[in-house]
């Protein structure tokens, strides 16, 4: 070869048949050594659950919300399941059910058990949204129907997850609404007392008002001076205290429509802080699998042969350009 120019390709393939017999046996080896790791790798099943995000409950307090929980849900709604999925209640409840520590040959007393876990926890346990807005949630496990429970166990722990959530963060909402129900009865009882109050000195509502100086001269003229004795008191308490009396009137009636339509908030935040629904469109279950899912033996020894190859042709480059200079320098 030129000592002057890089190798070209015909210079290349020359070199490398002069190199063949190297390069074949390096090849062999690593191609061997490649089967041989492959088949002592551990084989891994993986188990798959696929569900639909459903759309976001919230208490309304206008009693407006619907129920929400048969529509699929939207992007955001994908991305707050995906965190919940992630969650560290959910890892830690499936640690404990399933002893992952020592099922993962990681001991917890040693120094970073934890980040060795979470590395293999994340190795093994995946969740990915898809372009249709449904989440795949994957478990790779030795045991292929242990991946099947753990799949099958995360789908049912979000709605777990989901309802604790939606009632812990009702029951604030839920008692300050029960405060407010009994402060607008206080109110309604007070407006009622004064109402029945002045009902009992002859103060009448306004359309029996309009008609009370008719119905006192038809007393008058029919000779009915009791009636129209009770009349006229009923006029005089309705000229002094009439204008009270409609006030506490259309009191009562703002209130105790403000009480219905309260009540009707009430039972919902009550319903919410007391849910246990199920928080996910299930679109498949996990069933255990019956195929491994990896190592990919084929590909492991063909990428591992290839590499040693190209690792094996540019070392031996590298060594007979170092010759090369060595010369040039003596």
């Amino acid at each position: 070869m030129s000592q002057d120019q890089n190798f070209n390709s015909e210079e290349l393939l020359t070199f490398l048949w002069r190199k063949r017999k190297a390069l074949i046996i390096i090849t062999a080896v690593a191609f061997a050594v490649s089967i041989v790791v492959s088949l002592l790798m551990t084989p891994y099943y993986k188990a798959t659950a696929t569900v639909f995000p459903t759309r976001s409950n919230s208490v309304d307090f206008q009693g407006t919300a619907r129920n929400s929980v048969v529509e699929f849900g939207d992007e955001a709604d994908a991305e707050r399941l995906l965190q919940v999925l992630i969650s560290p209640e959910i890892r830690d409840s499936l640690t404990k059910k399933y002893d992952l520590y020592e099922h993962y040959d990681i001991d917890s007393t040693e120094s970073q058990a934890r980040a060795k876990f979470q590395k293999a926890y994340e190795g093994n346990v995946k969740f990915n949204r898809t372009r249709y807005n449904s989440i795949t949630i994957d478990v790779y496990d030795k045991n292929p129907e242990i991946a099947a429970d753990m799949a099958n166990d995360i789908v049912r722990l979000v709605d777990t997850v989901m309802n604790r959530m939606i009632r812990e963060r009702s029951l604030a909402p839920m008692w300050a609404i029960q405060s407010e129900v009994e402060l607008i009865k206080t109110e309604m009882g007070d407006y009622s007392d004064k109402l029945k109050t002045l009902s009992d000195s002859g103060v009448v509502n306004q359309e029996t008002r309009s008609r009370l100086y008719s119905d006192y001269l038809n007393a008058l003229k029919a000779g009915k001076h009791d009636l129209a004795r009770e009349i006229k008191n009923k006029i005089d308490a309705s000229q002094r205290y009439g204008s009270d009396y409609d006030i506490y009137s259309n009191l009562s009636e703002f209130f105790s429509l403000r009480y219905s339509n309260i009540l009707d908030v009430n039972d919902q935040a009550h319903q919410y802080a007391h849910t246990n629904i199920q928080q996910t469109i299930r679109h498949s279950m996990a069933e255990v699998p019956d195929k491994k899912a990896k190592p990919k033996r084929a590909i492991i020894v063909i990428f591992s042969t290839l590499a040693t190859f190209l690792l094996a042709v540019f070392i031996l480059l590298a060594v007979e350009r170092i010759k090369e200079i060595r010369k040039r320098v003596e």
